[in-house]
């Protein structure tokens, strides 16, 4: 595991969150089958300051006083979710990610609660096994998609079997 410290976030992190946050939906889009769109400074600033509202709290990882990577919790709804998770390329797969998912489920269960919850897309396997790794084992919700022009839908891929039903994924572009 890389030698990381997990800490709160502050306001001096600020510039390495907006550039993870770019980062963050580049690679999002992608995975989505998206067209990237390359966000300016401004953008990202902005996106990064509104991750700070809402009953949000963010971890930031450090590896040698650089930031690495962050994690995003909400309190919605009455529930504690997992909104974003990231690490650099160069660091993904060291335990990083795990340090800083650990975070936020102390955080949570410290709060009071017994459950956290977070979204991943069907397609994204590493994303799957990472959580599975973490102790993430039951299914709660799911998300579909229906594409109303017949000339907008990306290349489908594979098929996963949920409840006796064939769905289609989106093509993965990572």
């Amino acid at each position: 595991m890389a030698e990381v410290k997990i800490r709160r976030f502050q306001e001096s992190d600020f510039h390495d969150l907006s550039t993870f946050y770019r980062d963050f939906f580049n690679e999002l889009r992608d995975s989505q089958g998206r067209e990237r769109v390359k966000l300016d400074e401004k953008e990202a600033d902005k996106i990064a300051r509104e991750s700070l509202e809402g009953n949000s709290l963010i971890f930031v990882a450090e590896n040698h006083r650089k930031l690495v990577g962050f994690a995003r919790i909400q309190f919605w709804d009455g529930a504690y979710f997992v909104r974003e998770v990231f690490v650099e390329k160069t660091l993904r797969r060291k335990g990083v990610g795990s340090k800083l998912l650990a975070s936020c489920e102390e955080f949570v269960l410290k709060n009071g609660e017994t459950s956290i919850y977070l979204t991943v897309e069907p397609k994204h396997s590493v994303s799957i096994e990472y959580l599975i790794h973490n102790g993430y084992d039951t299914l709660n919700m799911l998300e579909l998609r229906k594409d109303l022009a017949a000339d907008c839908s990306p290349e489908r891929q594979d098929k996963v079997e949920i409840l006796g039903h064939k769905l289609r994924l989106l093509k993965r572009n990572i």
